[in-house]
């Protein structure tokens, strides 16, 4: 849907035009009217929304109407955000230059699992999904795999253990004969540029870093400074464990587990020095929930000089992503919850943006650990407080002298909460008091629930001058009524977004596109900003076959909360009605690559396609070289022969 609803706007409708906003064409109208026809869909129309959902009864709901929303998501929101379309205007020459190899044969859920090659009667399968962190040093590009991650999140986030298996994925969860259900251990890659060899680094660890590596999630960050390579994710069993390694040679030089923290999610070179971000593995009362270290080591076996980090700053929530900006270093956070409690609104850290203290020509110590300030909060967006608790951070980046950010949602994580929020009484999802959540209730609530990535844009963030705008994002928003006992659309100041000037300045949330879930890598490159997305449409494409096909889809909720207040049957037709209302807004499947050229025009697009691969849901890491801009993507289609991770790069030609 990206950039076709710019079809709908007219004059007098939606927000004003800002005098910053003009910019000269690019193209003739000829040339726009055929990029128009070849490659953007058709946006649908009120009367396509109204049909799909008038067949259904909307008596008993009170004051709530899933139609309302439905039209909110798939039609009224253009108009009110006055969206200006995205052109599709690829700059870019892309190459393979490395991808995910079949590693297992797949014969039948809970069946045998053997080694490529496969014999008849098996699938060839990748496990291996993301290309989860990705840094350049010495001529060489290194990064982290994470395997079956479609999997992981449907059983650690929203619950799922009914097995699936479709021509795209197959998760088994506890039937697998793995042992260890959809996980297997990640693999860390060096990919030289000179020569074009991809090498696995999994052979040269000791027995002690192996068990390491067998034990770690996934390898969710990388960074490099003098000469050593960090590649690092979350432990299975505790902590994060880290891996280091000589980039010029590639050589090991050491690894490590640090109970202390939980997550690590990336990296970023300030003037000389390393600096990343963590999640404290315990957070009691008033303590922190995020640090930022810096690397105050240097090349050596011996661990305690290798792994020598510093705390240089202090945040209430889990760091995400990292950038200098203005003579600072801005950090995105996620959601964090007290340790040993149930995530509930009421106890969030929530999602923001925290800055450093200004940075002298040595960078920051331990003496600026307490500095740090919260700038940005997404309540000074988000009118409603359940779908704040569970927006996270997205990228950051310092572009054209302005700072940008994004948001994360993970696809219906909130609808779980907000069902868990009702299962233990905090909220009142029960719109027709009968005792029981039926399918429109649940139908209702996936609805109000869903948020697609926002962008913002901001000068002077944290200074008295600040200006803070949604560049891409909803005036108005669904919000919790507890009078209906639901969620609600209208076009007031109950769901108007909390910003001071509330109007998107070029569009809706997702660029145009519902399923555009994630702001997952921003990075400037030869003048330019680029913007990577995590893009579900594929999967929902998938799910939704399945359940005309007549196949079987898991419960929109996890089963437990399912069950405890509903039925499982009434949570499949939600999904099921769900995600055929969503069907007329299916866009062009697969990632989405987004350029700005400057801070004062809107996004074009270099790829609405996953760059060549449709199966690619994820631009999951972006580096910039001297001449070239290195994509490593996120696929978990683990049974389709496009599937597994790829690594890409774009130059121009």
């Amino acid at each position: 849907m990206a950039g076709a609803v710019g079809l709908w706007v007219v004059t007098g409708c939606g927000a004003a035009p800002q005098p910053e906003d003009t910019e000269a064409a690019a193209t003739s109208e000829q040339a726009q009217a055929a990029t128009w026809e070849a490659d953007l869909p058709r946006v649908p129309t009120e009367q396509d929304v109204a049909w799909e959902l008038d067949i259904y009864p909307m008596t008993g709901m009170g004051d709530l109407s899933p139609l309302s929303l439905a039209k909110f998501w798939t039609y009224e929101r253009f108009i009110i955000n006055g969206d200006k379309g995205i052109w599709t205007r690829p700059e870019l020459e892309r190459e393979l230059l490395a991808k995910a190899e079949v590693d297992e044969c797949f014969s039948s859920i809970g069946g045998p699992i053997s080694q490529p090659p496969c014999a008849p009667g098996t699938k060839p399968k990748r496990n291996q999904a993301y290309v989860w962190g990705l840094a350049k040093a010495d001529k060489s590009l290194w990064f982290g795999t994470v395997a079956n991650t479609l999997c992981l999140v449907q059983q650690g986030f929203l619950g799922f253990a009914t097995p699936q298996e479709n021509p795209f994925w197959v998760c088994e969860f506890g039937a697998s004969q793995s042992g260890t259900g959809d996980f297997r251990p990640p693999n860390l890659q060096r990919y030289q540029l000179d020569t074009g060899v991809l090498s696995s680094l999994n052979g040269s660890l000791p027995l002690g870093a192996e068990v390491l590596r067998r034990t770690t999630v996934g390898l969710r960050s990388v960074g490099a400074q003098d000469g050593v390579v960090f590649l690092a994710g979350p432990s299975v069993v505790a902590g994060i464990n880290l891996f280091a390694f000589d980039s010029a040679t590639g050589a090991f030089l050491g690894a490590r587990n640090f109970l202390q923290y939980n997550n690590i999610r990336e990296w970023v070179n300030v003037r000389g020095a390393l600096y990343t971000g963590v999640a404290y593995s315990v957070v009691l009362g008033n303590a922190p929930g995020g640090a930022v270290l810096r690397w105050r080591g240097a090349r050596s076996t011996n661990p305690a000089v290798l792994f020598n980090f510093e705390v240089v700053g202090q945040t209430d929530a889990e760091v995400a992503n990292l950038v200098e900006h203005a003579g600072r270093i801005y950090v995105t956070t996620w959601p964090t919850f007290t340790t040993g409690g149930s995530p509930s609104p009421l106890s969030a850290r929530f999602t923001g943006v925290w800055r450093s203290p200004r940075l002298e020509q040595s960078g920051l110590d331990a003496g600026d650990a307490n500095g740090w300030r919260k700038v940005w909060d997404i309540r000074d967006y988000e009118p409603d407080l359940l779908a704040a608790a569970t927006t996270g951070g997205g990228a950051v980046a310092s572009f054209d002298g302005r700072l940008y950010w994004g948001t994360m949602h993970v696809p219906f994580l909130a609808t779980s909460i907000a069902l868990g929020a009702h299962a233990s009484g905090l909220l009142d999802l029960d719109a027709d008091g009968n005792g029981s959540l039926g399918w429109l209730e649940l139908l209702n609530t996936a609805l109000g629930t869903h948020r697609s990535t926002s962008v913002f844009q901001s000068d002077e963030l944290g200074n008295q001058d600040e200006q803070v705008r949604v560049i891409y994002g909803e005036k108005y928003l669904p919000r919790y009524s507890p009078t209906a006992k639901g969620y609600t659309i209208a076009f007031n100041a109950f769901h108007r977004n909390r910003l001071e000037n509330p109007d998107p300045r070029w569009g809706s949330s997702g660029l145009g596109n519902f399923f555009n879930a994630y702001t997952w890598s921003l990075k400037v490159h030869d003048n330019d900003l680029y913007l990577g997305t995590f893009d579900w449409s594929q999967v929902a494409r998938v799910g939704l076959q399945e359940v005309l096909g007549g196949g079987t889809l898991p419960p929109m909720a996890p089963p437990a909360i399912a069950a405890s207040v509903t039925s499982v049957e009434d949570a499949r037709r939600a999904h099921h009605d769900y995600l055929r209302l969503l069907n007329i807004a299916l866009p062009k499947q697969g990632a989405d690559l987004f350029r700005f050229e400057n801070r004062n025009k809107s996004a074009v697009a270099e790829s609405l396609r996953g760059l060549g691969n449709d199966t690619n849901y994820g631009v999951r890491t972006l580096v910039s070289g001297k001449k070239a801009l290195y994509v490593g993507t996120a696929n978990p289609m683990n049974l389709h022969p496009d599937g597994g991770w790829e690594l890409l790069q774009l130059k121009k030609d």
